[in-house]
């Protein structure tokens, strides 16, 4: 697999447009492209929301964010590794499982035990070790599955 380097995409406002086109082409729908841009623009380094960029020489190729709260109902969980997008054409690279260990990676530098996510996939994630929580519906009032899975890092 080629080298892939992260950024935080506080460090390329050249590419917000782009990023928000990526999460609200996939997730959005034709009224909300300015939550997108917006969840993009307020992205910060030093606290959340965090969201990451992943190149292959000077092509941005996936992004990953990591969220105080990504589904709603489960505020108790926290942080939510989010948005882990890879465009089609970079697909089957390498390139998710990479954005999901850097996701894990900048959790534990924060401190974080585990990270968690939603998604209604099955089989995706547990190829890369997350271990599946239990089932919950989100906001729309479709059925999700939870996961979780540790960062490594330890207190003590």
């Amino acid at each position: 697999m080629t080298d892939i380097r992260f950024s935080s995409v506080t460090q390329c406002p050249d590419l917000h447009d782009q990023i928000a086109t990526w999460l609200w082409g996939f997730w959005g729908n034709p009224h909300n492209y300015q939550f997108y841009r917006s969840l993009v623009v307020h992205a910060r380094d030093d606290d959340f929301p965090l969201i990451y960029v992943a190149f292959i020489g000077d092509t941005p190729v996936g992004t990953v964010a990591l969220w105080r709260a990504d589904l709603l109902s489960r505020q108790d969980l926290f942080p939510w590794m989010a948005d882990l997008y890879v465009p089609p054409e970079h697909r089957s690279k390498g390139i998710g499982s990479a954005l999901q260990e850097y996701a894990l990676t900048r959790a534990k530098e924060l401190g974080y035990t585990a990270l968690y996510l939603y998604t209604p996939l099955s089989g995706y994630y547990e190829k890369t070790g997350w271990e599946y929580v239990c089932d919950e519906v989100d906001k729309e009032g479709e059925k999700v599955r939870v996961y979780k899975k540790a960062t490594g890092c330890h207190f003590g």
